[in-house]
């Protein structure tokens, strides 16, 4: 059976049905661990719904009256099924509607074979006197429920949520347990039995209003006694049962968002603070340059009063973001202005920054800053020796798995390898690079110019 309905349904080939087939030999043993039934679907041909090849019942406990083995399971009734044999993932207690329209929640699991996804292992639990007990319905008021979940599968999923439904006169005819806790938590004890919309509505828009607009959906934000609800409201046109509405405490999250907006603007005063500082020490190494007379010293001075900058760059930038990122490129461009400005020799160099920007966290963007700092910097120092112009192009590139910044001159180029390594700069651009930013360095030079290339993993 499992056989022929694979062959026919699916484009599963003779070892992966064999699979299907060994896994479904234990489906009556799980079926009673777990005290549910338990299916296997395989994906159609079409890809747009599954069929049920196997089935296995628990001894007394199957909630289904007939053999549903070559049914189909269609994504509007089991959307967890389709996306886990498309995506692979597991999906944990979906709501669903099986093929004889009961409700249930389903675990499915993919069943793989060469890392791909040939079928999925579903145990469903009957949630239908869940639901009863959730509404604390009577027999009929429980089969008009169920039929009205039927037709509106979210009411499952927001279970956690209050859940009120209203007919066409703004009676409420069902509530569950939460819309009571809800309703005490805000300090409205009174009995919400054959009540009307208006008497215990959060909102201030009328029933009749309400069914009157041509809104069939309404999402509104409530504050009442420091409490915040999320307050979901949806028309049904022409229905007994008129309006449903889902009320969700959202106290927690407005606290956490609060939470988060306090920390940013204490980080974002972090890095101010952290900015003047740097400011302080940059005018102090500048002014110590000015009076020196050793020009070796008055170099080592502006090295170091860059390095800083490249570090003052990265806080001034974070300072104006909500997030711990910056843009790339504004820092780059910071960096460059910084580096022209102290270079006032008669020489006509020309620096160019083109590419896709990209963002970067403030772990990160320090150490790179401070290598692109260097790599320019040596072009101005070094590049153009005996040249009385050049040009330095900073090109920015964004990859799947990496970002690439090449710093390229049409200078002299280099020849002498093992001066670079006892270089200052060479050691700071290969430190932060490769052990800080775990990416790699690419150098490339010829007496036509250098390039140096770096390539940080994302």
């Amino acid at each position: 059976m499992i056989k022929a309905l694979c062959q026919e349904y699916s484009n599963l080939n003779s070892e992966e049905i064999d699979k299907v087939i060994d896994i479904s030999k234990s489906l009556d043993l799980m079926a009673n661990f777990y005290e549910s039934d338990v299916f296997i679907d395989i994906l159609t041909k079409n890809q747009e719904e599954a069929i049920v090849v196997a089935h296995g019942k628990a001894k007394n406990n199957s909630i289904y009256k007939n053999n549903v083995v070559g049914k189909k399971a269609l994504s509007i009734n089991e959307p967890g099924v389709i996306n886990t044999l498309l995506t692979g993932i597991t999906s944990k207690d979906i709501k669903a509607l099986t093929q004889e329209y009961k409700l249930v929640r389903q675990s499915i699991q993919p069943i793989e074979l060469n890392d791909k996804t040939i079928a999925v292992l579903i145990v469903e639990k009957d949630i239908s006197k869940e639901l009863k007990d959730e509404f604390d319905t009577n027999k009929k008021e429980s089969k008009e429920l169920i039929n009205l979940i039927k037709q509106n599968s979210f009411i499952t999923d927001n279970l956690n949520a209050a859940i009120l439904v209203f007919d066409k006169y703004g009676n409420l005819k069902f509530k569950n347990k939460n819309t009571t806790k809800i309703y005490e938590a805000i300090g409205m004890k009174k009995d919400l039995e054959d009540v009307k919309y208006d008497d215990i509505s959060l909102e201030s828009e009328k029933f009749i209003d309400i069914i009157s607009s041509h809104k069939i959906e309404q999402v509104r934000e409530v504050n009442i006694n420091y409490s915040f609800f999320e307050v979901k409201t949806i028309v049904r046109k022409s229905e007994e049962l008129r309006v449903i509405q889902i009320i969700q405490d959202i106290t927690e999250l407005k606290e956490k968002e609060a939470e988060l907006v306090f920390k940013s603007i204490a980080v974002k005063e972090t890095h101010h603070r952290v900015k003047n500082n740097l400011q302080t020490v940059i005018s102090l190494l500048r002014k110590q340059s000015r009076l020196t007379d050793n020009e070796e010293v008055k170099m080592c001075l502006d090295n170091v009063t860059n390095r800083v900058f490249a570090i003052l760059s990265n806080h001034h930038l974070l300072s104006k973001q909500m997030d711990n990122s910056i843009s790339i490129l504004q820092a780059i461009n910071l960096l460059i202005s910084n580096i022209q400005g102290g270079y006032c020799d008669d020489k006509n160099i020309n620096i160019y920054v083109t590419g896709e920007d990209f963002k970067i966290n403030g772990e990160k963007s320090s150490a790179l800053l401070l290598a692109i700092n260097e790599a320019i910097q040596n072009c101005y120092d070094h590049a153009f020796e005996g040249k009385d112009s050049g040009n330095i192009q900073v090109l920015v590139n964004e990859e799947e798995n990496k970002n690439i910044i090449a710093i390229v001159d049409d200078g002299i180029g280099f020849e002498n390898d093992d001066k670079l390594k006892t270089n200052l700069g060479t050691f700071i651009i290969d430190s932060y690079i490769k052990q800080v930013l775990k990416g790699d360095v690419e150098k490339i030079s010829t007496d036509k110019g250098t390039k140096i290339i770096f390539k940080i993993p994302k």
